[in-house]
């Protein structure tokens, strides 16, 4: 009698285990490469530009290699240290394979040549993960988006999985209400190691400058008081930089 009562209190425990390590969503993983430097001397965006058609024109020459890749060239607008960076090239990719693929053509295909003329030296290339919440209303090559990225903790008790679930409730319901805020975390593999106690970056950005103001609006008027918001824990930001950017290239 007492070796079942204890079976029983055991598996009652695996099972509340086993809910306990539930998650409400699987996580819309994908990859993205971060090219962070200044300008050389005398050059500025139209030359970087300039330089992304060259690449572009390289890059539609290898078949379906980059079909699925962004690309998005940054700016810093609001940021602490100005000096630090003239721009952000950031590539994104729906999955590793995809990833990998276009850097091993680049290297063997011929596209390492372009660098010569790159009007911008780079300091720092870093390799992510990105954990995708919530989209925003469109982004079509040609948008001139505003990004602003933050330093997150994760607070006692709470894991990178249990936040991405309470986020994405507050994400689903926000767009709910009319919000068009894309929203991510992002942790770098490689280039680049977060300050001690960040776990992750948040990314939140809109597929134009003027909607980051509607959204800010919306967001005391509709989100800022609602359950949604207040059932957002598990986590707090900082050092908030933010970015002008052009969508260069979409999917398609």
């Amino acid at each position: 009698m007492k070796f079942l009562f204890t079976l029983a209190l055991t598996m009652s425990f695996i099972a509340f285990a086993q809910e306990e390590e539930s998650y409400k969503y699987q996580p819309e993983t994908n990859k993205a490469e971060y090219y962070i430097g200044t300008y050389n001397k005398g050059k500025d965006f139209n030359d970087l530009a300039e330089w992304y058609g060259k690449f572009a024109k390289w890059a539609e020459g290898q078949g379906d290699i980059y079909k699925n890749m962004t690309v998005a060239i940054l700016q810093p607008q609001f940021h602490s240290n100005m000096g630090a960076l003239d721009v952000m090239w950031v590539n994104t990719f729906p999955t590793p394979s995809e990833q990998f693929t276009g850097l091993e053509t680049w290297v063997t295909g011929g596209g390492a040549k372009l660098l010569d003329s790159l009007p911008v030296t780079n300091s720092q290339q870093v390799d992510t993960w990105q954990w995708t919440l919530s989209q925003p209303a469109s982004m079509v090559a040609g948008n001139v988006m505003y990004a602003t990225y933050s330093d997150c903790s994760l607070e006692e008790g709470y894991t990178m999985r249990k936040v991405h679930d309470l986020y994405k409730d507050f994400a689903i319901y926000a767009q709910s209400v009319g919000d068009t805020t894309g929203r991510k975390m992002i942790v770098p593999t490689a280039g680049a190691q977060l300050p001690d106690g960040v776990d992750f970056v948040r990314l939140m950005y809109s597929s134009s400058i003027s909607e980051s103001g509607a959204n800010a609006e919306l967001f005391w008027e509709k989100i800022a008081e609602s359950e949604a918001n207040s059932n957002l824990k598990g986590f707090s930001c900082n050092n908030g930089r933010s970015y002008i950017g052009t969508a260069m290239r979409t999917p398609g």
